[in-house]
């Protein structure tokens, strides 16, 4: 098993540092993962900057973490999205509305990043990622200034290319 060389819950001016609580429908509710990997850490600003981007779109609570794990390439830093709820009405205008902000994201800060977004953990698809960074037919959503040739984009502009996957993860929605 890998330690996390830091894990840090990044508490900004009190605003953030939330807990994993269950729904009141009695089950647990989705922790939506947006996790961006960088060669270099992420810095304070610019977690608050991508914070700001997704403060006006979710009255969801939002806890951001930062690590990088023992022999692993890149920095993770993850924006936790607690308590959201997807439907089948809405999933894809709340996957175009994740990705706008990523976009944003992408736009704002001053290195590159990959992003991927999945249920509850992106730890399996960071794996995956770092021993092949074109493998990513298990992930639910990633965002990329890449191009991955072998797989069509679900969006694409000048800044980022989206790839999204329900084949492996559901976001929580049950596709009859």
């Amino acid at each position: 098993m890998k330690e996390r060389v830091r894990n840090e819950t990044i508490n900004l001016d009190g605003i953030l540092n939330t807990a994993f609580k269950l729904s009141d429908r009695s089950g647990l509710v989705l922790r939506l993962v947006n996790t961006y990997l960088s060669e270099e850490e992420i810095t304070k600003q610019e977690i608050e900057v991508i914070y700001n981007l997704f403060m006006p779109q979710y009255t969801e609570e939002i806890e951001i973490n930062s690590y990088k794990f023992d022999g692993r390439k890149y920095y993770e830093t993850d924006f936790d999205v607690i308590g959201i709820e997807f439907l089948k009405d809405n999933i894809y205008k709340e996957i175009d509305k994740l990705i706008k902000i990523h976009e944003k994201a992408i736009q704002s800060i001053n290195q590159d990043v990959e992003i991927i977004v999945a249920n509850d953990d992106t730890d399996v698809e960071v794996q995956t990622f770092e021993n092949n960074c074109n493998d990513i037919s298990g992930f639910g959503l990633f965002i990329t200034k890449k191009k991955i040739h072998e797989i069509e984009p679900y969006y694409t502009s000048d800044t980022c290319n989206a790839y999204l996957n329900f084949k492996n993860v559901s976001f929580g929605v049950m596709f009859e």
